[in-house]
Order: structure tokens, then sequence, then C-alpha cells
């Protein structure tokens, strides 16, 4: 498609808006003057005879087609009597004709009235003649008058009877009917009767008019054509028409916005969308009024309320808010228009609120705490770094003591993302610090458990190689896994927000906990339950600095109390709100990171302020006395063996029995042994 072509099409459609825009306004202003109409002359009470106050609409008259079958079949019935006697209508009495007229008004349906002007013609026994029969107000009796006493119908603004007499009816159907006749006890020969057929489609509706001196009523009018035949047979002579009305008065106006009703209900669609709502207040239509203007009320909408609060009907009726713009000339209608709920409120009464007000001083204090507890986390990272040479920091491998700073700060970052009320946004970035952060620092916390339990374990019968730089290529897979279960997470979550309420009724935004939180929470449980169980293999392991004790008193205050604090916020934080949830989340935080990071560093910058490094490695006893040596029966492999002390690789295979002798005099302890391996691991 060439531009030109796009911008024709564009062209095009912008302007059959434009068009239909202009065309929807101006039938909406047609229907609002047929209803100004409408209640003007209800208001008058007065009249001129006649049918000339009709409304200028349009309407759907498809639903009425069946009761206009009874007007047509009237007036075929008089058009057969007109052509067998020779155009003349001497042989129907003035009884008949009534009788006929009554007998269609008697069929108990919406027929209000049915009637049979006549054209003027020598045949009549009156220069204008009408027989009219109509209900009366309460519809027990049917009168039947004559019409042409009252008004003269042939009037240019009678629409039932002139559009009809200017019509050309040369296509009119002209059939011939053979009747048997009887004579005696016998038929005769079949005569041949030629006459005119009216059907449906040649009759006429009219518009909505007030029928003044007829039924003095709202109402409009179905006529189908009478004819008598010329001379020739072949052409007809407009004689008059039979009518049936359709009483208005019990046909509800339903000026409220378009929808879907039943097709019974749709013939005045034209009036629809004219009501005078206020965007605060939705339109109900309310049957029974008949034809007038006002038939609905305005009910507040959703997130509104009635600002009458002792008002016993909490609606605006539409039938004052009409006679208010017609007596005051006046769009303004402020004093029908309702009240805006509080926010997040959906209904309400009054202007209590309904979402949940979070604590700003709650806030603002956690907020601080967090950001305090991150700037202690940064200066003990810059400890650590300063420090890294130091025998109670090198024993405790400087670069995961610094993955678990970092993976404390990414946990304290969750309370950031938590401090404005949750959104879609932040309930997709939300487990990304907190779960990132829980497996750098508890990963690096469980591979250095690990290693010392390898070494413990294994480290009497076999070397053991377990540098820091093997150590972080297994945390870089970790890392990768929980990058890409996290990426998972995010993409297939859809629903990220939920509206919970409070035990108060109070409502308030939080993020959903799906399978993937609960399967994110309970890997990191598994963690910790392994770091449990290398807390238990390593529970005898010998150790300067008593770090495989500090290890495990993290992880056991880690599993109790975070599991502690899961389950109060899983029970009791949604009935009581954000805040609590807030503060249980900073607990948390305080649990995992704080207490966790004091337990691990704390005794280490003890140890570096005390210089505990130094005496305490002097003053350890020994837990043999001497360094057994090895026999040639039975070949035992010490811990401190398998280190690297001064660059040099030591193992038990290639030390001589002199050289073991002359270091049994060093009276090291098994403690001292275990710190060397930490210490000169980090060298490798």
């Amino acid at each position: 498609m060439s531009r030109v072509t796009l911008f024709f099409v564009i062209g095009l459609f912008f302007l059959s808006l434009d068009i239909y825009l202009q065309v929807h306004s101006v039938q909406r202003q047609a229907a609002r003057h047929a209803l100004d109409y409408v209640a003007e002359i209800e208001n008058l009470g007065n009249c001129s005879l006649g049918t000339g106050e009709s409304l200028d609409l349009i309407y759907d008259h498809a639903v009425w087609d069946s009761y206009a079958l009874a007007a047509v079949r009237l007036a075929n019935f008089i058009t057969k009597i007109i052509t067998t006697n020779n155009n003349s209508l001497s042989s129907l009495s003035d009884q008949v004709l009534f009788a006929l007229v009554r007998n269609n008004v008697h069929l108990k349906s919406f027929i209000f009235g049915s009637g049979i002007p006549f054209e003027p013609h020598e045949s009549l026994r009156y220069p204008l003649f009408c027989p009219y029969a109509y209900r009366n107000e309460n519809e027990t009796v049917v009168l039947t008058k004559d019409l042409a006493v009252e008004y003269n119908y042939t009037d240019p603004r009678t629409e039932y009877y002139q559009v009809l007499r200017q019509k050309d009816f040369s296509n009119i159907t002209i059939v011939t009917d053979k009747v048997y006749f009887r004579s005696g006890d016998s038929l005769l020969p079949p005569t041949e009767i030629v006459q005119p057929v009216a059907r449906l489609e040649d009759g006429h509706w009219t518009k909505p008019y007030f029928d003044c001196g007829g039924g003095n009523i709202w109402m409009v009018t179905y006529s189908s054509p009478i004819f008598g035949l010329e001379q020739d047979k072949k052409s007809v002579m407009f004689r008059g028409v039979a009518t049936i009305d359709i009483e208005l008065t019990s046909i509800d106006i339903n000026q409220c916005d378009p929808e879907e009703v039943p097709k019974r209900t749709r013939t005045f669609d034209v009036f629809r969308g004219t009501h005078l709502c206020q965007p605060s207040t939705e339109c109900e239509f309310k049957s029974g009024e008949g034809f007038r203007r006002g038939a609905y009320i305005c009910k507040c909408a959703k997130g509104y309320f009635f600002p009458d609060s002792e008002a016993k009907e909490k609606y605006f009726k539409g039938y004052d808010i009409e006679q208010h713009v017609a007596i005051n000339i006046t769009t303004s209608l402020f004093k029908y228009t309702c009240t805006r709920c509080a926010p997040g409120c959906e209904e309400c009464t009054d202007r209590s609120p309904c979402l949940f007000t979070r604590n700003v001083y709650i806030k603002v204090l956690v907020l601080v705490l967090t950001s305090f507890v991150i700037i202690l986390i940064f200066i003990a990272s810059g400890i650590i770094f300063r420090l890294k040479e130091s025998k109670a920091i090198k024993s405790g491998s400087p670069i995961f003591l610094l993955l678990m700073s970092l993976g404390g700060i990414l946990m304290c970052v969750q309370m950031f993302v938590m401090f404005p009320n949750a959104t879609e946004l932040l309930c997709m970035v939300m487990p990304w610090p907190y779960h990132l952060g829980f497996v750098l620092m508890y990963g690096a916390l469980l591979l250095k458990t690990w290693r010392i339990s390898m070494i413990f374990r294994k480290g009497q019968c076999k070397k053991v190689h377990l540098p820091d730089r093997a150590l972080l290529r297994h945390m870089a897979v970790i890392m990768a896994i929980t990058f890409g279960y996290l990426i998972a997470w995010t993409a297939a979550n859809n629903e990220l927000t939920t509206l919970k309420e409070t035990s108060s009724g109070l409502k308030f935004v939080m993020c959903i906990d799906s399978w993937w939180s609960y399967s994110a929470y309970g890997i990191e449980i598994f963690m910790l339950m392994f770091g449990v169980y290398l807390c238990f293999t390593v529970r005898k392991a010998p150790a300067t600095f008593n770090e495989s004790r500090h290890i495990t008193w993290s992880i056991y205050n880690a599993i109790l109390l975070g599991t502690f604090i899961f389950i109060v916020n899983y029970f009791t934080a949604e009935t009581v709100g954000p805040d609590l949830m807030y503060s249980l989340a900073f607990l948390n935080c305080q649990v995992v990171v704080t207490m966790t990071l004091v337990l691990i560093f704390v005794p280490k910058f003890y140890a570096v302020y005390m210089k505990i490094e130094v005496r305490r490695r002097d003053s350890l006893p020994t837990v043999t006395g001497r360094i057994k040596t090895r026999s040639s029966s039975s070949q035992h492999r010490s811990v401190a063996v398998q280190t690297v002390l001064n660059g040099q690789e030591w193992e038990g295979k290639n030390i001589r029995n002199k050289e073991i002798e002359e270091a049994e005099p060093l009276r090291l302890s098994t403690n001292g042994k275990l710190n060397d391996i930490f210490m000169n691991v980090n060298k490798m």
C-alpha cells in the first residue's frame, strides 16, 4: 500500500467518524426537542382538534406490524364490498361499519382505536364520514362515534390520511376471484370478481402525534388504503383508509444509554441517551411511567455516594431533573451530582476511608534504621579489606566475607523497594534483591563451612585442595542458577498484585505470593538445613577463633527466628495491614543479615583488636605433646601436612623422618595447625 493510499484511507476514516458524530448529535437534539414538546402538550392540557401535534421522529414500528394486519384486512374487506357494488357503499350501514371498527378494538391488544375515514363520494350519506371506535380511560367500555363530526380529517396536516391519498397506487395488486353463488340446492356458474388487494407495505405508519378530539392521547397510526375500481377494471381509485391506533401512553420512553434489550422494548430507542444524569450518576430506566420524559432515576455510580445521608431515596428522579432544566433554562445540574468516595472505595455511604493509610513515622524509622545498617556493613567491609592480611581475617577468607557483606546489603535494599505502596513494577522487582542477597550471603557462608568440613573429615587421609578460587567457581554456578530462577519467575508471573482487606475493612494492595515465591523460600530453607548438617560435621573441628561455632549459631538463628517471623507474617500481617508487614520484613532483615554478620565479623574484629591470634597460639597446650611420626606399617597424615606454608607444598610422602623429628619440639597445637590451613589456603 502506497503512502498516498494510506493517507487517503486514514482521512476517509476520520471523515466517516466526524459525519457519524454529527448525525448522532443531530438525532439526539431532535429527540430532546421531541421530549420537550411532549411535556409542553402535557402541561398545557388543551389542544386544537386534529392530529397536527406530531413528533418528527423515526422509530421502529416492526413490533406492531402484526396489529397493523387488522387494518389491512378491514381495508381489503371494504374494498371487496365497494368493488362488488359498483363502487357504492350503500350496502354497508352505519351499524355494520361501527361494528367493524369495534371489532378491532375488542382484540385486547395494543390497539387503542380503529377508524375508517372515507374519501368524499356520492355514495356516502354524509359529506365526510369516519366511523371510529376507541377504548375509554379505564378500558372497560369501547366508545364509537363519527369522528368527522369533531374535526376535518381531510386537513393537509392529517398524516395518516393525506400520505395515502397522494400516493401513487398504479402498481397495486389486482386479483380476479371466482365465486360460486348458490341458487336453491345448487351452485351457479362461477362469477369472476376483480378487486384490488392492499398489502402491509402499501400502508403507512405515521409519526407519533397527539390525537386531539379523537383519543386525546399520544399515538401512532397505521393506515391501509381502501380502493374502488375504475371502469376499465385495471386502475384503482382512492376511497379512504382503514386505521388502527397504537396508544403511546402505555409505551415507556427509555432515555437511558443504549444497551442490549428485548426487541419488544426497542420501539423508541431514538430517545436513548437523552437522559440528564450527571457523570457521577448512572441512569436507570423506570418502567410504567408512560409516554413522558423523565422515566428514569439517576443513581450514584460506583465510587460515589448520595450527598444527603438522611434521605430515604438515595437517587435523583429524572422527572425532577427534567423539570428543573425546563423551568430554570440552565444546564447547571450541580445539585444533582453525587460525591466521590474516599480513594479505593468501590461503594460507600460517606467519606469514610476505604484504603489503609500507612504510618509515615514507621516507614521512615524503618528506612533510617536500614540505612544505618547498610552504612555499618560498608564500614565493616572496609575494615575487612584493610585488614585482609591479618591472620584473624585471612583465616575466614576475606573474599567470602566481602561477598557476605554484599549479600547483606542486597537484602537490606528490599526495605527501600517496599517503602512505597505496592505496584506491579515494584512487585516484579521485589524478589530480586532479597533472594540474590540471601543466596550470595549464605552461599558464601556455607561454602566456607563446607571447606572446613572437607578438610576436617578427609584431611587426615588425603590431600584436600580447596583454595578460594575453587570455591568461587562453585559460587558462580549457584548465582547463575539463582539468576535463571528469578528470570523465569519474572517472565511467568502475569498477576503481581492483589487487593487485601484488614480486619477493620480497610483495603490495601500487596504483592501476590505465588508458588514461585514459596518454592524460593523452600530452596533457601533447604540451604539452611544443609548448613545445619555442615555445622554438625564440624562441631568438633578445632579452630583458633571458633569460627565454626559462630557459623553454626548464625544458621540456627536464621532458621528459628526467620521461620517464626514468616509464620507471624503469614497468619496475622494481612489482617493487620502493611505497616506490620513492613515492620516484620525489617525484623527478618535484622535476623538474617545483621545478626549473622555480627556473629561472623565481631569475633574477628575483636581478635584483631586484642591480638588474640598471637597470644592464643603461644599459650595453647598441645593435644598429644608431640607430632606422631609415620611408622612403616601405618601411614598417618596430619591435617597440617596438607597446607601450603610460605609457598611450598608439603606432602606426607615427601617428608623425611628426620624433618618430622625436628618439627616435634615446635609443640604446635591442633588448633594452630587448622588455623594455618585457613591462612595458607588463601595463598593457593
